[in-house]
């Protein structure tokens, strides 16, 4: 289903037409609330970051990931392991050594330490859901848009108060999350 059907099918259901603006709101908040409760694999993108291939270790700005949320791995290209995701406190050990592949994020900033010099870092990371508008759509609106759809008429029928229908539609909704992330797993 693209976004405009899921809106048109919650103002169906909500038999308020004059809260179009308040849907459209709703469904991007429940899609939104959906995606973060949980880290399904439908969310990650795989790319590659450049990195400086003369320096062991460096701390690069990640703005240039697309809705960057947070890492699944990072491994260095032709290494079968992936670099231990640290505290920056843990960075040292206790004898004051510094750890070697690993990496910590602060902020918009990755800070990595290599044992071997390398030209790229490879990546997967779960991303925030875009702010959807139009006949644009998304995975979960796709393989279960009633969930978004029960959540979406939850909440519009809780500004409207009406709870008992509140009540009905935030139930069908957890529910069929909670069939989707059963089958996803």
């Amino acid at each position: 289903m693209t976004f405009a059907d899921v809106v048109s099918y919650v103002m169906g259901i909500t038999k308020r037409p004059d809260k179009q603006a308040e849907t459209e709101r709703a469904v991007n908040a429940a899609l939104s609330y959906f995606c973060l409760k949980e880290k399904f694999d439908k969310d990650i993108i795989e790319s590659s970051i450049t990195i400086n291939n003369s320096l062991y270790g460096d701390t690069i700005s990640l703005a240039s990931l697309t809705r960057f949320r947070e890492f699944k791995y990072i491994k260095v290209p032709g290494k079968l392991s992936y670099l231990k995701r640290m505290d920056s406190t843990q960075i040292f050990s206790p004898g004051g050594i510094m750890q070697k592949n690993c990496f910590y994020t602060a902020g918009t900033n990755l800070t990595y330490i290599l044992s071997t010099l390398a030209p790229s870092l490879e990546v997967a990371y779960y991303t925030y859901p875009a702010v959807l508008s139009g006949v644009q759509t998304h995975w979960m609106l796709e393989i279960s848009p009633y969930c978004v759809i029960d959540k979406a008429a939850a909440e519009i029928f809780k500004t409207i108060g009406d709870d008992a229908s509140f009540k009905i539609h935030e139930g069908f909704a957890r529910d069929r999350y909670d069939v989707l992330v059963r089958d996803l797993a």
